[in-house]
């Protein structure tokens, strides 16, 4: 038996002004789609939005259910969006950020597993890494280099061949 372990860096800026203008400017996409957000039962209000390599900016939003299951989250609209969209641009970079009814969150979410499984899959798709940011309200970011450091066990399609 061995003991092995898994690590990643991953850089944390302390306000949304520490950011590249890029940076900022996507991360205001994300924060400005968390008001298209559909989330009565939860009152969490994710956004998220992708920068594409030819300059585009797509951006949606949690759209909840009284049925729960039948939801999506913010990341897999966008990614699902793009792939409708602008399926032979690359991504560059992924912004995702949230709120709550009472405006108290500061930290930067966490996306769930089956977001963090898509968003892998589409880093494969892509050919190349992009960046994952997580954004507090005007608060602390986070800066990924890949989804592979949030999920580095992923499910990949290679396993079904």
């Amino acid at each position: 038996m061995q003991i092995k372990s898994i690590q990643f860096k991953y850089l944390e800026y302390e306000n949304h002004g520490q950011l590249s203008e890029s940076f900022r400017e996507l991360a205001s996409f994300a924060k400005k789609a968390t008001e298209m957000s559909y989330a009565p039962y939860s009152n969490f209000y994710v956004g998220a939005a992708i920068r594409l390599s030819n300059g585009q900016i797509i951006k949606a939003a949690n759209q909840e259910n009284a049925s729960y299951p039948c939801g999506i989250c913010a990341e897999r609209a966008a990614l699902f969006s793009l792939a409708d969209l602008f399926p032979n641009n690359k991504i560059e970079a992924i912004a995702i950020t949230a709120s709550n009814k009472a405006n108290t969150m500061i930290s930067p979410p966490s996306p769930c597993g089956l977001c963090r499984q898509v968003m892998a899959e589409f880093e494969i798709l892509n050919g190349q890494n992009f960046r994952l940011l997580l954004c507090g309200n005007n608060g602390t970011v986070f800066q990924f280099e890949s989804v592979k450091d949030l999920l580095p066990l992923s499910f990949d399609p290679k396993f079904l061949s």
